[in-house]
């Protein structure tokens, strides 16, 4: 019997994290679910949910702001195929550019910018040809437009996309694809706006669903000849000049 592929989701165990997780799984992936020390219950509830979707699942448990956390987490990945790495982790401290503390800074780019790029190097060695790293950006990413509320998570997803396309480029070669998913405003998130039924063409906020849907396709062989890309899943919002 062929073992189903194998997917690390980090940050697996809430929100969109988890949402992809569901997604993969429903699909007959084997999902290493993934949060922080002392998710131990949330990793469990996630993993069990992954197996009644008819998908297999393992919990591992690392903070990945940490080099050790890291290789820790690379270490406890399954044997099997792994084919996909989904960079979902991320913090979003708010603050101006000037408020920002060093201490701040330094903890939000090694959880949003070192922890992909390190733990992608540390697993690298086991992706196939054929075999995917999506990272999640926000929507509006690429028009390099600067913030009063949140300069330093900006700052790391742009560093983020730079380089999924740096990666890109030097994975070709290999047949390993490199893509960025960007959500948009969804239902659940934190600065939501009360007129996002008017703001967005599509006329409302995006689900974790949306999201989810947009992962399991760009780690499809639909996607196969597609890579370097950020792909925004937020139902237009971004395209006028005023968001």
């Amino acid at each position: 019997m062929t073992s189903p592929p194998l997917a690390l989701v980090t940050g697996s165990c809430v929100r969109t994290g988890k949402a992809i997780a569901l997604e993969l799984a429903s699909r007959g992936w084997h999902v290493v679910v993934h949060g922080k020390p002392g998710a131990l219950s949330e990793a469990t509830e996630t993993a069990a949910a992954c197996r009644k979707a008819g998908g297999e699942a393992s919990i591992a448990l690392a903070d990945l702001s940490t080099s050790g956390g890291r290789e820790d987490l690379a270490r406890s990945i399954p044997v099997g195929d792994l084919r996909l790495l989904v960079h979902n982790v991320g913090i979003y401290p708010r603050g101006s550019a000037t408020s920002t503390s060093p201490e701040t800074l330094s903890h939000l780019l090694a959880t949003n910018l070192e922890a992909p790029w390190h733990l992608t190097n540390l697993l690298l060695d086991r992706l196939p040809r054929g075999g995917s790293v999506i990272a999640l950006g926000y929507a509006g990413l690429q028009s390099l437009a600067g913030t009063r509320i949140a300069p330093a998570y900006v700052a790391s997803k742009t560093a983020l996309l730079v380089w999924i396309r740096s990666l890109a480029l030097e994975l070709g070669s290999r047949g390993i694809r490199v893509n960025m998913v960007s959500p948009g405003q969804l239902e659940n998130s934190v600065d939501l706006p009360s007129d996002i039924g008017t703001r967005a063409p599509l006329g409302r906020a995006g689900s974790e669903s949306d999201i989810a849907r947009a992962v399991l396709w760009l780690a499809s062989e639909d996607a196969a000849y597609i890579t370097g890309q950020d792909l925004d899943v937020a139902g237009g919002l971004m395209l006028s000049l005023k968001g």
